[in-house]
């Protein structure tokens, strides 16, 4: 029964986590976030333009 109620609350728990993230619109933040970096990071790739 303790298996039970534990495999329950943590079913919940990741649903409430999934809800929050989805409420406070939290990844597009994250992306946003993460976007300059990575941008500074492309930018500075050497590129090779023969054809």
């Amino acid at each position: 029964m303790k298996i039970l109620l534990i495999i329950v609350i943590v079913i919940f728990a990741f649903f409430a986590l999934t809800m929050l993230i989805y409420w406070f619109n939290l990844d597009t933040k994250l992306v946003k976030l993460l976007e300059k970096p990575m941008m500074k990071h492309y930018d500075n790739i050497k590129r090779d333009r023969r054809i």
